[in-house]
């Protein structure tokens, strides 16, 4: 039998567009999954507790390296004069609380750095699927489960980034709006495509 030959992508498939919008939704994924796993991370090791990262600031650090001096001092004469090393030295309490401190402030800096990062990419996907959807079937929006999710995860984390912008919110409360992003990533990019039926589904459930 003769190999099948491969036609042509009709028209709709050949757009500029739509590789802006795959390309843009692809790595908005990425980069809010990423986002929302360093949010779920603070969840954990903070326990979901309320922790004051104010108390982060150049103060406490300077504090913290005061105290790492001391301890390493103490440390140091200590075995000089061969004594016995008590089991926790001073300030080994505050320099464990302070580097747990700074770690959850990282995590919170780095999760708000990479989901503003992932958010313009987003939009911008968003956009430009909707340009695509008129140039292929006459409607900018025709709120496809996909679109309808797509936004949600849109909202999701503009009201993150509307949070820490204008609320100045920082810690728990963002970590979990971020962690909430996680599953509604999920949920658009899988849940939909498999489980849904619309224009974006390529599933085998109903």
């Amino acid at each position: 039998a003769d190999m099948q030959k491969s036609s042509p992508l009709v028209p709709a498939l050949q757009s500029n567009w739509l590789m802006m919008h795959v390309s843009m939704m692809m790595l908005s994924y990425a980069t809010l999954i990423i986002g929302s796993l360093l949010c779920i991370l603070f969840l954990v090791l903070s326990k979901l507790q309320d922790v004051d990262l104010q108390l982060v600031d150049e103060s406490t650090s300077l504090v913290f390296y005061n105290n790492i001096f001391d301890y390493y001092e103490a440390k140091v004469f200590l075995q000089e004069n061969k004594s016995s090393t008590p089991s926790e030295l001073p300030f080994e309490e505050d320099i464990q609380e302070i580097a747990f401190l700074k770690l959850l402030k990282s995590l919170d800096n780095w999760s708000y750095r990479i989901i503003g990062l992932g958010f313009p990419f987003l939009t911008i996907g968003i956009i430009a699927g909707g340009v695509w959807a008129n140039e292929a079937w006459g409607s900018y929006w025709s709120w496809d489960p996909k679109e309808t999710w797509a936004l949600i995860t849109w909202l999701v984390f503009a009201t993150y980034l509307h949070s820490r912008l204008t609320k100045g919110w920082e810690g728990k409360k963002t970590a979990i709006l971020g962690g909430l992003g996680f599953f509604v990533i999920w949920v658009c990019y899988l849940g939909v495509n498999f489980l849904g039926k619309g224009l974006h589904s390529y599933g085998w459930l109903s």
